[in-house]
């Protein structure tokens, strides 16, 4: 038989591997040295319950090797996902069903051959419900991320911690779509690490060839203005697909897309509950954080409901401050709302502009039923909320951050998002011309 080295442990002085074909896993005793992650061939006869007795032990290299592994891949896939339900049915969940099958054939095939991986999840509830749900289907080092790139550090500490192993992995979750994290994939791909990128924001148009960087399972492959299909709920299909029970796939998948204000579930007052703790708690914890501090807070039932009270209360007082200083502009079908976040929101503290911005928004479109803009900004930073109904007019966050870097350059320094959230970051001291410049293109669609 043909198959890859998994496991290795001693039984009275001898070594003993775990080798699978990909549908069955074998014992297989012998005095021979074989490293974790050969493709071999053994010739001998089974005896007892899976062991194998060899006789003789081939080691496989370059395209012989290949050739086993992808043969284990596919066997793997034939024995694992038989029968699987969906957690969402539309037109896009069908479209990317093949993409989100071959991710979990990676993560299948990672567990039974026992890869080292690495999983770098960002630190939000969508980033962190969707690395629950992975973390439950397959061992491995996780860690958080703050920071939406993949640099040429983290890349070099990967390598570092993980390069030397047989076939190893790096998961990114919620990021590593765009050109911010094109440097540090291209560098762990140089140092034979595979990569899996599970993303739903605007991708870097380098991603069209996978070959530079990995896989990359991401809805906009499939559309414009995906990201409603949160990185989490992606990871948590995946999941669903090698394994996890669906019932909490569904749970993790429904807190992730109410973290990122995604209604593709159905997510619930409960699930916005979770949602803003575990956002509360990741902008408490620097880099590096691991899983098992947001799993203790959220079994315990006492701190977790201080901490949701807590939480809550800090953006509704910011959110009230925000509101004071609040100015408004009417148009024939569009309200536009925007204001200062200066000396309310403060940089690595609870809550986050954003946080502020999305509170405002949910406050100020719960009032009215027309088309709706609302508009944060900071000397640095502005960010975009828009309803459906500013949607349906032909407005979109990420073609108005669009738009101001083509017509003011020399004030923009990055920005973008989808058609309902967007966010662009401005030259220090240009904040306020960006606004206003917002304002224009806004109240220049409310006319046409």
């Amino acid at each position: 038989m043909e198959g890859v080295v998994g496991r290795v442990r001693y039984n009275d002085g001898k070594r003993e591997y775990t080798v699978t074909d990909g549908t069955n896993e074998y014992s297989v005793s012998t005095p021979e040295h074989l490293h974790h992650g050969a493709c071999i061939m053994i010739e001998g006869e089974l005896v007892g319950d899976m062991r194998i007795a060899a006789k003789r032990i081939e080691i496989h290299e370059g395209e012989k090797a290949e050739a086993v592994y992808r043969k284990v891949k596919k066997n793997i896939l034939d024995s694992s996902i038989a029968y699987y339900q969906p957690l969402l049915k539309d037109e896009m969940a069908s479209k990317m069903h093949q993409r989100l099958r071959d991710a979990a054939l990676t993560i299948l095939t990672a567990k039974k051959l026992g890869r080292s991986v690495m999983l770098r999840f960002h630190g939000d509830a969508d980033g962190i419900s969707g690395a629950f749900a992975i973390t439950k289907i397959l061992p491995c080092k996780a860690f958080q991320q703050n920071s939406a790139a993949y640099t040429a550090r983290d890349a070099l500490r990967d390598i570092a911690a993980i390069g030397q192993e047989s076939r190893p992995l790096v998961v990114i979750l919620d990021f590593g779509s765009g050109e911010n994290c094109s440097e540090g994939l291209s560098l762990i791909r140089a140092a034979g690490i595979e990569s899996l990128v599970i993303d739903h924001h605007p991708m870097d148009p380098k991603f069209s060839d996978e070959k530079s960087h990995g896989y990359l399972v991401n809805p906009f492959m499939f559309g414009k203005d995906a990201s409603k299909y949160t990185a989490g709920y992606l990871a948590c299909e995946i999941a669903a697909m090698c394994g996890l029970p669906r019932e909490r796939a569904l749970e993790l998948a429904k807190i992730a897309c109410s973290g990122d204000k995604s209604d593709i579930l159905g997510s619930d007052s409960s699930d916005a509950r979770k949602a803003l703790v575990l956002d509360y708690l990741a902008a408490h914890t620097s880099f590096g954080n691991n899983l098992d501090f947001y799993r203790n807070v959220m079994e315990k039932k006492d701190l977790f409901d201080s901490i949701a009270i807590q939480a809550d209360e800090t953006i509704e007082e910011a959110a009230a401050k925000a509101m004071a200083g609040m100015k408004r502009v009417q148009g024939k079908k569009l309200d536009i709302a925007y204001f200062s976040l200066e000396g309310i929101a403060k940089r690595g503290e609870w809550p986050s502009s954003s946080k502020i911005a999305t509170r405002v928004y949910d406050k100020l479109r719960a009032e009215s039923g027309r088309a709706l803009f609302c508009i944060g900004y900071t000397d640095r930073s502005i960010i975009m909320r828009l309803n459906d109904e500013a949607v349906g007019m032909g407005l979109s966050a990420n073609e108005l951050a669009k738009s101001i870097s083509a017509s003011m350059g020399d004030f923009f320094e990055g920005g973008g998002g989808h058609a309902k959230a967007g966010a662009i970051r401005a030259k220090t001291g240009f904040a306020k011309d960006i606004l206003n410049a917002l304002v224009k293109l806004a109240s220049s669609a409310d006319q046409g």
